[in-house]
C-alpha cells in the first residue's frame, strides 16, 4: 500500500507540475504577470510568496493552475467556480470595462488579455506540449541509460498456420542467418532489416518479397518472404522462441512458483509452447484458474500449479496475469540513437493512445471502460513493484494521456481555449467574455460530473474486487 501512495503522488505530482510550468515559463517569457501557480485544485493547503507569484500547494490533487493578471472572467471562475453574471453582462465592450478594473494596480501590458493572440496561444498550448516533451525526456533517458530492449534470439519458436511465415515454408525451430543478404543477430535487427528491405512506409499497400536465409538442423534454406497486411499492421506470420523468462514481479504468481530468470517455459494445462506469445495466451484465458505449469532450469524438467491474478482490462473482460517479463537483452545505444528511438517511442505512444481515443469515442464504451485517479495509483504502484523504469515507462504514457485529453475541444481544458482564440482570429476579434464565462462553466460541470462517475467506478471495482 505504501509503495502505491507514493508512487501515485509521485506520478500525478510529476505530470502535474510540468504540465502548469510549460503555461508558467511561457507566461513568463511574454512577460504576463502570474498571481498563483497552484498543484492541485481547491483549498489551498500551503501557500508562499515569492516575488510576484503565490505557489500553493491546494486540497484537491488532480490538477493545477496558473493565475495571471488580466485573465477577467477566468479569475473569478477559478476562484469561485461561478461567474457572476452581474458584473458579466452579454456584450465584450461591456465585459472590458468591468475586467479594466480588476487589474489597475498591475501595468496593462503585463495583462494576459492585452496580449497578441499568437502570445495568448503559444500560454495555452505550453501546458500540453511540456506533456509530450516530459514523456519524450523520460523514453530518450531510458534509452540512453539502458539500450534498446531486444529478443536475444532469431530462432522461430511459433508459426501461425496461415500466414507468411507458413507461405515461405519456414517451421518452429528455424533460426534467422540473414534477411536481404545481411546477417542477424537479434530478432529485433531481422525484423527492422525485414521492414527495410520489404519497402514497408506509412502509405505501402503492398510489401516487396524479401529473401532469408535460416537454418533447419545441418541443412541452410534460402526462401522469400512477403510481409502481410493484419488489422492495419504488417505482420511476419511467427513468433519468436522466447519462451524464457526475465524480470519476476516481486510478490506476483510467477515469484511465488519459484519461477527465476533464466527459466523456460515449455508447457501449460498440458500443451507445449515455444513463444511467449504462447504463453501469454493461455494465462490471459486462464484468470482465477489452477494452471499446470512446466519450465527447464539448468537442463531440469520442474513442474508446479499457478493461478493467475484477474486483471480487468475493460468492462466484463478479464483476462489472467503471472506478472514475469519475457527475458530480453539491451543494446546500448549513443546520445544521438537514444534521441531518436526516444523520438520514435513517444511518437508511437501519442498516435496508439489517440486510436484508442477515437475508437472510445466511435463505438461509444462508455464511462465503465475508463480509469480514474484510484486506476491510476493502482496502476503506478504496480509499475512501481516492477521496477523504477517501469515506474517512469507509465509516468511517459500517462503524460501523453493528459497531452491528449487536455486538448479536446471542450471548454475549461487548454484545447477549449485554443477554441476560443481560433475563433477570435477568424472573427477578428474576441468572443463575448460572458459566453466564454457560460461555456467554461458548463465545460467545468462536465468535468466535475465525469471526475465523480470515474471516481465512484473505481471506488466500486475496489472495494468489490
Amino acid at each position: 500500500m505504501l509503495i502505491t501512495i507514493l508512487a501515485s503522488i509521485f506520478t500525478l505530482g510529476l505530470v502535474v507540475i510540468v504540465h502548469e510550468l510549460g503555461h508558467f515559463l511561457v507566461c513568463k517569457v511574454f512577460g504576463v504577470y502570474v498571481k498563483t501557480f497552484s498543484v492541485g485544485m481547491g483549498p489551498k493547503i500551503l501557500a508562499r510568496r515569492f516575488g510576484e507569484t503565490e505557489y500553493a500547494l491546494s486540497l484537491i490533487p488532480f490538477g493545477g493552475y496558473v493565475k495571471m493578471a488580466g485573465e477577467g472572467m477566468m479569475e473569478e471562475i477559478q476562484d469561485t467556480g461561478t461567474l457572476d453574471q452581474r458584473k458579466y453582462p452579454l456584450g465584450t465592450e461591456a465585459g472590458a470595462e468591468e475586467r479594466a478594473g480588476l487589474d489597475d494596480d498591475i501595468p496593462a501590458d503585463r495583462q494576459f488579455l492585452n496580449k497578441p493572440a499568437w502570445q495568448r496561444l503559444l500560454v495555452f498550448l505550453a501546458g500540453p506540449l511540456a506533456n509530450v516533451a516530459l514523456a519524450y525526456v523520460i523514453y530518450a533517458g531510458l534509452f540512453m541509460h539502458a539500450g534498446l530492449p531486444v529478443n536475444p534470439v532469431t530462432e522461430i519458436g511459433h508459426v501461425s498456420r496461415s500466414g507468411p511465415a507458413a507461405a515461405a515454408g519456414l517451421q518452429a525451430g528455424d533460426v534467422f542467418l540473414a534477411v536481404d543478404g545481411e546477417p542477424v543477430d537479434d530478432w529485433y535487427e531481422m525484423t527492422e532489416r525485414l521492414a527495410d528491405a520489404a519497402g514497408i512506409t506509412a502509405d505501402a499497400e503492398v510489401a516487396r518479397p524479401v529473401p532469408v536465409t535460416v537454418q533447419r538442423g545441418p541443412e541452410t534454406i534460402h526462401t522469400e518472404i512477403r510481409l502481410a497486411r493484419e488489422d492495419g499492421s504488417w505482420t511476419l506470420g511467427c513468433q519468436p522462441h522466447d519462451n524464457l523468462v526475465g524480470r519476476v514481479q516481486r510478490g506476483g504468481p510467477a515469484e511465488r512458483l519459484g519461477l527465476q530468470r533464466g527459466d523456460r517455459i515449455v508447457e501449460l494445462d498440458g500443451e507445449p509452447v515455444g513463444s511467449h506469445l504462447q504463453v501469454l495466451e493461455i494465462v490471459q484465458r486462464s484468470a482465477g484458474e489452477e494452471l499446470q505449469i512446466g519450465w527447464v532450469r539448468d537442463g531440469q524438467r520442474l513442474e508446479g500449479v499457478v493461478v493467475p491474478d484477474a486483471y480487468e482490462i475493460m468492462p466484463d473482460s478479464t483476462v489472467g496475469r503471472i506478472h514475469y517479463e519475457k527475458l530480453q537483452e539491451r543494446r546500448q545505444l549513443g546520445l544521438g540513437e537514444a534521441l531518436v528511438q526516444g523520438h520514435h517511442q513517444t511518437w508511437y505512444t501519442t498516435s496508439r493512445t489517440a486510436i484508442e481515443l477515437k475508437r472510445w469515442v466511435s463505438e461509444r464504451m462508455g464511462l465503465e471502460s475508463v480509469g480514474g485517479p484510484i486506476r491510476i495509483a493502482q496502476v503506478a504502484g504496480e509499475m512501481a513493484r516492477w521496477g523504477f523504469d517501469r515506474l517512469l515507462m507509465f509516468i511517459a504514457f500517462f503524460s501523453v494521456n493528459l497531452f491528449l485529453l487536455n486538448m479536446l475541444p471542450i471548454p475549461v481544458l487548454d484545447g477549449g481555449h485554443v477554441l476560443f482564440l481560433i475563433l477570435e482570429v477568424l472573427r477578428g476579434k474576441p468572443v463575448d467574455e460572458r459566453v466564454q464565462g457560460i461555456a467554461t462553466q458548463i465545460g467545468l460541470i462536465f468535468l466535475l460530473l465525469f471526475m465523480t462517475v470515474v471516481l465512484v467506478q473505481d471506488g466500486v471495482r475496489v472495494f468489490t474486487g
